[in-house]
């Protein structure tokens, strides 16, 4: 079992605090995993194992867990005689029903409860939970596996370019590591039966969708079109164009599933110069790569668009939110902020040509504030920087410590 360092490292500082823990991300992303790493290292630090309790909703053991009560009541049952500090970690916690009265009620009593949950839907923990745990929850999103993380795993691609090749094609779901092999053979039909699954668990079935024929539709036109700029009227038109049935609200239904299940993320519009989220041109990009190429294929005249999601994603992990955005007429990548101070980001294929050259630096030197700006290439970048903005070659900045 390969440790998850960089998540193991964030959610450390807040074990044993009164703050519930919940833990969230993609079906089969490696939180279960991540959660018995989490277990060991009590297990390690002294804790008894009687004063650690783990519930896994996914789990038949624990198919008499329905509601919260139920919940409430087997915590009771296997605690009552022990005395201390209990530790609960339930496991995909969004199944249960009402789930957040229980934890809300635990986490009332921090003398006595360390709540860890997990949850594989975006929202879950924005409604409800949030309005009767201000200000005592904390969320630790978990992605696909990191370049870095992809070279742990996977310690026998020692040259660095077959090992973004095989990242950019299979992508970061670490039960991959299961397989003997990375090949399309036996990699392609693993990833399409985890993306099956999370578009009838955390989709179909959580949102009682019928029409399964156009979700599809609009998950595999979504895949198509990472990093460009996506609407539902868009989307409906070019359906319709299809001759599919749809309309603009079935769009929205379908595409806001997709978002909470974690297979995309939305990455909303900024106006720079007049500091304010636009409302329109929102980009959407695949949470993992290996789980769109098993949909739509890998094409190599896709490689500018497939650049681009890694680098929001691998934003998406360093910093708080990530927006695309805007100066004037022209167009800035990525804004990442992290403690409210933004990062500017260009992505392109190449500085070669000099009208490249221009494209790429012109929004960000029309930015007159001194926060950093990096344009990210896909070729191995030598020498140094441009106007003051840092060019670094997409391996690298991948790679960064």
């Amino acid at each position: 079992m390969i440790s998850r360092k960089y998540y193991l490292e964030k959610i450390q500082p807040y074990l044993g605090k009164p703050v519930v823990k919940a833990i969230t991300g993609l079906r089969r992303v490696g939180k279960s995993v991540f959660v018995r790493q989490l277990i060991e290292h009590l297990r390690n630090q002294g804790i008894a194992p009687g004063n650690i309790l783990y519930a896994d909703m996914e789990s038949l053991d624990f198919d008499f867990i329905r509601t919260y009560k139920d919940l409430h009541e087997y915590v009771m049952k296997m605690t009552d005689k022990v005395s201390g500090k209990i530790h609960i970690f339930v496991d995909e916690i969004q199944d249960i029903v009402e789930w957040e009265r229980a934890v809300a009620s635990w986490s009332g009593q921090p003398e006595r409860y360390d709540v860890i949950i997990t949850g594989s839907n975006s929202t879950m923990f924005s409604g409800e939970l949030a309005s009767k745990l201000t200000g005592r929850f904390i969320e630790f999103p978990v992605f696909p596996l990191s370049l870095k993380e992809f070279k742990e795993f996977y310690p026998e691609f020692d040259e660095r370019q077959v090992l973004f090749e095989n990242y950019l094609r299979y992508g970061g779901m670490p039960g991959l590591r299961m397989l003997d092999e990375l090949k399309d053979e036996t990699a392609l039909p693993f990833l399409r039966s985890i993306h099956d699954t999370i578009v009838l668990k955390d989709i179909v079935k959580r949102k009682n969708i019928r029409n399964t024929a156009l979700l599809d539709d609009i998950c595999r036109f979504t895949y198509d079109n990472i990093s460009n700029p996506l609407t539902a009227s868009s989307i409906s038109a070019y359906l319709k164009n299809q001759k599919i049935q749809t309309n603009v609200q079935s769009v929205i239904n379908y595409l806001t599933g997709l978002i909470e299940s974690q297979l995309f993320y939305k990455a909303s519009r900024y106006d720079i110069k007049g500091k304010k989220q636009l409302e329109i041109n929102h980009k959407y990009y695949a949470a993992d790569l290996g789980l769109r190429n098993s949909q739509v294929g890998f094409r190599s005249n896709d490689i500018s668009y497939l650049m681009e999601n890694l680098v929001f994603m691998e934003l998406r992990r360093r910093f708080d939110r990530v927006y695309t955005g805007e100066i004037d007429r022209w167009e800035v990548d990525f804004i990442a902020e992290k403690n409210a101070k933004p990062h500017y980001y260009q992505v392109t294929m190449n500085l070669n040509d000099p009208k490249v050259m221009e494209r790429e630096t012109r929004s960000l030197l029309a930015i007159e504030d001194n926060y950093p700006k990096t344009i990210i290439s896909l070729d191995q970048v030598h020498g140094d920087g441009i106007a003051g903005i840092e060019v670094i070659s997409l391996s690298d900045f991948l790679l960064q410590k």
